[in-house]
């Protein structure tokens, strides 16, 4: 009767490790998917003034904000291209009025009138991106030259 508890303890005791073991790589496993995705990455070049704001993206996870001063009458000329993956650009006057929303694939150059002076935010976000974001006030001589 000894010998038979023993074993049956020792089964027990065996799958108790063995279910220990399983739920340890369980867990460890989501922790590391957990960790790494989602996470914030950015491979390229980031150019920003207070007048002009540049990204150029060959991989991008996440966020960024920057903030560009300006004036009533300023025309923002922008060039916004995604070409892979998703990227959301969104433009916001000093009163927060949304004056640009966007994804990079319609429409890829074109100019945005500014109404106010002020600081104006631009937000990117974007998941496994690549493309480009180029934004640049124009000059008074500039947009002389686009209005004939």
């Amino acid at each position: 009767m000894n010998m038979l508890i023993d074993k049956t303890i020792t089964k027990v005791g065996i799958i108790i490790i063995a279910i220990s073991v399983s739920l340890f790589f369980i867990i460890l496993g989501v922790f590391i998917f957990m960790s790494t995705y989602g996470q914030r990455k950015f491979d390229g070049t980031c150019m920003a003034t207070s007048d002009s704001y540049c990204l150029d993206i060959e991989q991008m996870n996440g966020t960024n904000t920057h903030v560009l001063k300006l004036n009533k009458g300023d025309v923002l000329d922008i060039h916004f291209e995604t070409s892979y993956g998703k990227l959301k650009m969104e433009i916001k006057a000093p009163d927060g009025t949304l004056i640009y929303t966007g994804n990079g694939e319609e429409t890829t150059d074109f100019t945005v009138n500014i109404s106010e002076n002020g600081e104006y935010y631009v937000f990117v976000k974007a998941h496994k991106a690549r493309g480009m974001i180029h934004i640049k006030r124009l000059v008074s001589d500039s947009i002389s030259k686009i209005q004939e």
